[in-house]
């Protein structure tokens, strides 16, 4: 079929030229009006596609280059091309010089186009006194104003490329009969195979493939709508990659922030959150396009975002915020303008200082604690050396009396300071991850621990065993600091149970850990000071405790020593029954 009617070709086109040729002489008028539509709507195409780089060097404010630029398109293009600020007045003409042309607010094509609408007409120019075709199109400006672009051509030029039309038909009518083969082959080499690969090509890029290049003909029309459309996907292309970089860049900064960020519109709809603030707020899903007041259910919240809103300022506050743990919140509000004074959004910034606060009342309870502490020993020896000082030396047995407080609250303070440098060492230590230690055969320090211990023990008639065999279990440590831990768990046990108890101690392996164990059959603790039996100064019978010597600091040794060493402190207990304390170390890998 498609062999049939490429045969029949040279006749179709015969029988259309003359057609054709018999319209133009009877219906030139329309022919006029035909090929004026056609010049119209490719002097607005033109003007559309000159636009948008026209609006790029507006926008950058380089009138140099854009003078520059209108003058080649001008002058390549044969066309007429106007530049119309927004009050009328011509900013640029290819023709005169814009200073001294007239107003042209009142033109109709410009009075349409500053209404937003593309329009082509054709009327007298009193510029160049003559009729032109002109098409304007607006381009969008500052502060929503519009520009706008007038482009024109010469009537004159229509009327000889209808003469010029006539001549070629009539020739072509001529010629066909003899060369209708050749015609043929040319229209459909010349015309409908680019035109079908710019279309395919056309909708690639409109299904957003930016990549793919329209195939530009040799010559005419075609060529210059190729190049142009080949230069909007490139434009195109570059301005959504630099979107889609400013993008990321802002995403990245946004989720590697430590304040919370979330932004809400004045509708209450959140527009963006970044991860700290999900995580201040214990939010799991994506939240954004969900109402804010649905979301975070906290009434302090809620009413700082209504103040904002309400007065239009920058506000401050601090609130306590309960969620699955206790945190304290320090929250900066702002509004964000867009235009003028008009409100888009509210911008909430939130900074957890939680742990700054704990670390603010630990500060002041250690201070406190260590103060009550030293001021005990410290009242006890300044009584005893004054009671010497008004005369006690004199009497033998006063003078040994007071000698023996002054000994022994001097004892008392010479292990509180001893204890409280120990321990700041090993914060120091664990903080700054200062561990430089070999394998240790975990065997040597509780051995020595149990031996130092057992003359105390047997002077209370308790009994202290160590389990064995203990093992060949080795860890990564520092064996005097693992001597230091078990020996004050085992003091503890000895110092706070009463005569006739047992304290065993063992070495136990579990999965990928050791456990050193000392558990008695003493009096047990209560288990509300479970909890906090591992913090400084912390004591369960304050009385007994000063009285049997204890500093308060012994198991918050123990507990820095186990994290030192990346392991742990543990504790179980029952009234009655006994205590088992556990320090958790983990196994050394030794390399081969």
């Amino acid at each position: 079929m498609k062999n049939d009617l490429f045969h029949f070709l040279p006749v179709i086109i015969i029988t259309i030229a003359c057609l054709l040729l018999g319209v133009i002489w009877y219906q030139s008028d329309c022919i006029e009006k035909v090929y004026l539509d056609h010049v119209q709507d490719g002097l607005l195409v033109r003007t559309k596609f000159l636009s948008y780089e026209t609006k790029r060097l507006l926008a950058d404010k380089n009138l140099a280059i854009l003078n520059q630029f209108c003058d080649m398109v001008s002058k390549e293009g044969n066309t007429r091309i106007t530049i119309i600020e927004p009050d009328g007045k011509v900013l640029y003409d290819s023709s005169n010089e814009a200073g001294n042309m007239a107003n042209h607010a009142k033109r109709p094509e410009v009075i349409q186009a500053f209404s937003g609408s593309p329009s082509v007409v054709t009327r007298y120019s009193t510029t160049l006194s003559q009729r032109l075709i002109y098409a304007a199109v607006p381009v969008p400006g500052e502060n929503g104003k519009n520009y706008v672009l007038r482009t024109a051509v010469s009537f004159k030029s229509v009327d000889e490329a209808i003469a010029s039309a006539e001549r070629q038909i009539t020739l072509a009518f001529i010629l066909v009969t003899s060369f209708v083969a050749v015609f043929s082959i040319i229209i459909v080499r010349r015309l409908a195979r680019p035109i079908e690969q710019m279309r395919v090509s056309a909708a690639q890029i409109a299904a957003g493939n930016l990549n793919v290049k329209l195939p530009v003909p040799s010559g005419g029309s075609i060529r210059e709508l190729a190049l142009s459309m080949n230069n909007m996907a490139e434009q195109l292309k570059s301005r959504i990659a630099q979107i889609t970089r400013e993008k990321n860049e802002r995403d990245a900064m946004f989720a590697s922030m430590t304040e919370g960020v979330i932004a809400v519109d004045l509708k209450g709809i959140i527009l963006d959150i970044n991860p700290a603030a999900s995580k201040i707020f214990d939010l799991s899903a994506d939240v954004v396009g969900l109402s804010f007041y649905g979301v975070i259910r906290n009434t302090e919240l809620q009413a700082f975002l209504e103040q904002i809103i309400k007065e239009r300022k920058p506000i401050e506050s601090e609130f306590t915020f309960y969620g699955t743990m206790e945190r304290h919140i320090r929250i900066k509000g702002t509004v964000i303008r867009m235009d003028g004074d008009n409100i888009s959004a509210v911008l909430i910034v939130l900074s957890d200082f939680t742990r700054i606060k704990k670390l603010e009342n630990f500060r002041r309870d250690f201070i406190a604690d260590v103060s009550h502490e030293i001021k005990t020993p410290l009242t006890a020896l300044k009584g005893a050396v004054e009671t010497l000082q008004e005369g006690a030396i004199n009497e033998p047995e006063s003078a040994a009396k007071f000698m023996d407080i002054i000994s022994r609250h001097s004892d008392r303070l010479n292990a509180l300071v001893r204890d409280i440098l120990s321990l700041s060492e090993l914060e120091r230590k664990t903080s700054s991850e200062e561990m430089d230690f070999g394998v240790v055969k975990i065997a040597g320090p509780v051995t020595g621990a149990v031996e130092l211990c057992k003359d105390r023990a047997n002077s209370k008639s308790i009994s202290l065993k160590l389990t064995e065999p203990i093992g060949d279990f080795k860890v990564k440590g520092d064996a005097q600091l693992l001597e230091q831990a078990t020996l004050n768990l085992i003091d503890n046990a000895i110092k706070y149970n009463p005569p006739g108890t047992k304290i065993h101690v063992s070495v136990i392996a579990s999965g990928k850990d050791i456990l050193i164990s000392v558990a008695d059959d003493g009096c047990g603790i209560a288990m509300e000071h479970l909890p906090r039996l591992f913090e400084r100064f912390y004591r369960v019978d304050k009385a007994r405790s000063r009285k049997l010597g204890g500093t308060g600091l012994g198991l918050a040794i123990v507990k820095h020593i186990a994290q030192l060493h990346k392991g742990s402190a543990e504790v179980q207990s029952t009234v009655g029954k006994g205590s088992i304390f556990t320090i958790r170390l983990p196994v050394a890998v030794v390399e081969a």
